[in-house]
C-alpha cells in the first residue's frame, strides 16, 4: 500500500510538473504570440515567463523529487542527477531574470523591482543560489575528505531539505504574484484590452495555472514530508 501509494503521488506531481509548464507554454505562444529576446517588450517578457516556470517550478521541483523517485540508483548518481536539475534550474532562472530586465529597459519609463512580486523574486533567488552553493560544496566536493565531513553533512542534510521546500514555496509564491500582476495589465479592460473580470478564456488559463502552483506545492511537501516514503537510511550521505 505504501509503495501505491508513493507511485500514485509521485505520478500526481509529474503530471502537475509538466502540466504547469505546458500550461504556461500554451499560454505564451497561444495568447502571448510567443518569445523574442530583442525588440519586442511583450515578447521578452513572456520568455521571463516561461524561463521562470521552467527554472524555478519544473527543474527545482524535478531536482526535489530525485531523491524520491531514484532511491534505487547509488547515493553518489542520485547526487549528480539532483545537482544537474539545480544547474538547469539556476541557468533558467539567470537567463529569466535577464530578459525582464532587458523588457524594463525597453519602456519608455523604466522601472526596476519596485513590486512584491520582484521582491519576493530576489529574495528567492538569492536563497536558491545559496541553497546551491552550500549544497554543492557540502554534498558533493566534500566527499573528496569523507571521513572527516560525513558528521557535518549529516547535521546539514535536514536544514539543507527543509530550506529547500521553503525556497520551492517561495518560487510558488513569486510566481503567482507575478501571474496576477501580468493579468492585471493584460486584462485591464481598457482600450483593446479584454477585462479580467469578465471571465474571458485567458483569465481562465491564468488561473488554472495558477491553482495548479499550489497544488503542485501541496503534491511535493507532501511527498517530502512524509515519513513512509524516505528512501531508506535518508540521513546516511553516502
Amino acid at each position: 500500500m505504501v509503495k501505491c501509494g508513493f507511485a500514485l503521488w509521485t505520478f500526481i506531481a509529474e503530471v502537475l510538473l509538466f502540466g504547469v509548464l505546458g500550461l504556461c507554454l500554451f499560454w505564451i505562444f497561444y495568447y502571448g504570440g510567443g518569445v523574442t529576446w530583442t525588440n519586442d517588450v511583450t515578447k521578452q517578457f513572456n520568455l521571463h515567463y516561461v524561463l521562470m516556470i521552467g527554472g524555478f517550478i519544473f527543474f527545482n521541483g524535478q531536482a526535489i523529487l530525485a531523491y524520491r523517485c531514484l532511491s534505487c540508483y547509488k547515493k553518489i548518481y542520485t547526487k549528480v542527477i539532483h545537482t544537474s536539475f539545480f544547474v538547469f534550474g539556476m541557468s533558467s532562472i539567470t537567463v529569466g531574470l535577464v530578459s525582464a530586465i532587458q523588457g524594463h529597459n525597453g519602456a519608455q519609463d523604466p522601472k526596476h523591482f519596485y513590486s512584491l512580486h520582484s521582491w519576493i523574486g530576489l529574495a528567492t533567488i538569492g536563497m536558491f543560489a545559496l541553497q546551491f552553493l552550500v549544497g554543492f560544496m557540502s554534498f558533493l566536493v566534500f566527499l573528496c575528505c569523507d571521513n572527516a565531513t560525513v558528521k557535518l553533512r549529516q547535521r546539514l542534510l535536514p536544514t539543507h531539505i527543509t530550506f529547500g521546500l521553503i525556497i520551492f514555496g517561495m518560487a510558488i509564491a513569486t510566481c503567482l504574484t507575478g501571474l496576477m500582476q501580468t493579468a492585471r495589465h493584460m486584462l485591464s479592460g481598457t482600450i483593446d484590452k479584454q477585462n479580467y473580470e469578465d471571465l474571458p478564456e485567458q483569465t481562465l488559463v491564468i488561473n488554472i495555472l495558477a491553482v495548479s502552483l499550489l497544488a503542485l506545492g501541496i503534491v511535493i511537501i507532501y511527498l517530502v514530508r512524509n515519513n513512509s516514503f524516505k528512501r531508506s537510511a535518508t540521513l546516511i550521505i553516502n
